[in-house]
């Protein structure tokens, strides 16, 4: 994992002073008009490909399965997007019951080891083969990522990595200084009073609730040099100490009007990005990965939107301990169209007409060819939030996928920060009830 989490630092270097190193133009050709297919004629085939999004990127993903469709007249792709909380209870079900779709969207850091447990996917390896699927221009640790036990089952879409995305316009117009670069959590609670302090009623200012997202507690773990869970999945990588400190912290900034209440933060849940808070101009801050930075900027008018990294524990073992976010596309293994799909999954990630449209949507691309199409058209807030990625992976522990299990143990971990978000729970009972619950399903 050291070497892929080098490679990125370097490869956003690159892009960020937009001096990748020449790619063969002629593979890029390739990649295009070999994926492209030829038009098809007799019986249809319908391909169900599900996706993770807002409807921003619901009208990427139309556009780019549009031209799918004009291109390869014999098939019919039925689109399944859904909203990322309701994404992977859907995905679960869908894999309880083997009916997943033939191709969709898998995050490899938080559901990748879940997943390449199953037995639901399809192995990638004899489409590459056969040349069904191109890896031609892929950078091997891209590849590598999206492998287990050898074989190839997920390419990434892009790479990406948590932030801030801040409301600069809203921060300038309420008479305070920007944050500072680098900030500490202790300076954070001390900046955002003072902005709470110059917040109308029903205005926050952080979005969300980080207590209930993804990525929250194990970055807090990684930075204290511990994890979500063990490498091996058999126990939580992490303190009953940390754990409180944790909930104690966000807690505070709760009831301190900082976050949303326990009420609204359940209700943003199920909300679209145009209508969150941030997204409504009612939030400085949102957590999100800084690909997404772009489709918030959408939705606030004039304002001006930056991406920063996203505090730090002042005394960690680790500077930061946020991980690279690998957002990927996979097959499933009970698909009744493998060839059809597979055909369908490499045009997506390579086709450069595609992925022109798609415009680094889920991060930046690891295909060379890709990303040099692409660098007339990348959007100026994603340039510049390249250069806040590379300083981000630089002072961060190497990327790993969380092993199985992890998916239980996260749906209880939900449940309890809820409970204290709620104050149904004492912190001290909920991290009691929290690890004596977590423990056993992970040793069931």
């Amino acid at each position: 994992m050291y070497k892929m989490r080098r490679f990125f630092s370097v490869l956003l270097i690159l892009l960020l002073s937009f001096s990748l190193a020449a790619c063969n133009s002629d593979a890029g050709t390739e990649a295009k008009n070999t994926d492209k297919g030829e038009k098809k004629s007799g019986e249809k085939v319908e391909i169900r490909f599900a996706w993770w999004g807002s409807s921003e990127r619901d009208k990427k993903y139309n556009e780019i399965l549009d031209l799918y469709e004009e291109q390869n007249p014999n098939v019919k792709v039925i689109r399944e997007p859904t909203s990322w909380n309701d994404y992977w209870t859907k995905l679960a079900t869908q894999a309880a019951g083997g009916n997943l779709p033939d191709v969709f969207g898998l995050h490899l850091n938080l559901y990748g080891g879940e997943y390449f447990t199953k037995n639901v996917l399809e192995p990638l390896d004899t489409y590459v083969k056969s040349g069904t699927i191109s890896t031609e221009g892929w950078d091997q640790s891209v590849l590598d990522a999206g492998k287990y036990k050898g074989n190839l089952y997920a390419l990434a879409k892009g790479v990406t990595v948590a932030t801030y995305v801040t409301n600069m316009s809203k921060i300038e117009r309420l008479g305070i200084e920007p944050p500072k670069a680098d900030i500490t959590y202790d300076e954070f609670k001390e900046y955002a009073l003072k902005i709470r302090a110059k917040l109308p009623k029903g205005e926050y200012v952080l979005g969300d609730d980080p207590t209930a997202l993804e990525h929250g507690l194990e970055d807090w773990s990684r930075t204290r040099g511990g994890s979500f869970l063990t490498e091996d999945g058999s126990d939580l990588g992490f303190t009953k100490e940390l754990l409180t400190e944790y909930w104690t912290y966000w807690y505070e900034l709760r009831k301190a009007g900082i976050i949303p209440p326990a009420q609204l933060s359940a209700e943003q849940k199920g909300l679209t990005d145009e209508a969150s808070l941030f997204g409504t101009g009612k939030a400085v801050f949102i957590d999100r990965p800084l690909n997404q930075a772009k489709l918030f900027a959408k939705l606030v008018g004039e304002d001006q939107l930056v991406v920063l990294s996203q505090p730090r524990l002042a005394n960690g073992k680790n500077k930061r301990g946020e991980q690279l976010q690998l957002p990927a596309i996979v097959m499933s293994k009970n698909s009744k169209v493998k060839e059809e799909a597979a055909k369908l999954l490499s045009w997506f990630v390579n086709d450069l007409e595609a992925t022109k449209i798609y415009k680094a949507e889920n991060g930046i691309p690891g295909t060379a060819p890709v990303r040099e199409n692409l660098k007339p058209v990348l959007d100026p807030i994603d340039a510049k939030a390249i250069e806040v990625m590379e300083n981000i992976t630089k002072d961060s522990p190497p990327t790993t996928l969380r092993p199985s299990g992890a998916v239980e143990v996260l749906s209880i971990y939900f449940r309890y920060a809820e409970m204290v978000a709620f104050e149904q729970l004492s912190i001290k009972d909920a991290v009691d009830q929290f690890f004596t619950e977590a423990q056993k399903a992970l040793n069931k």
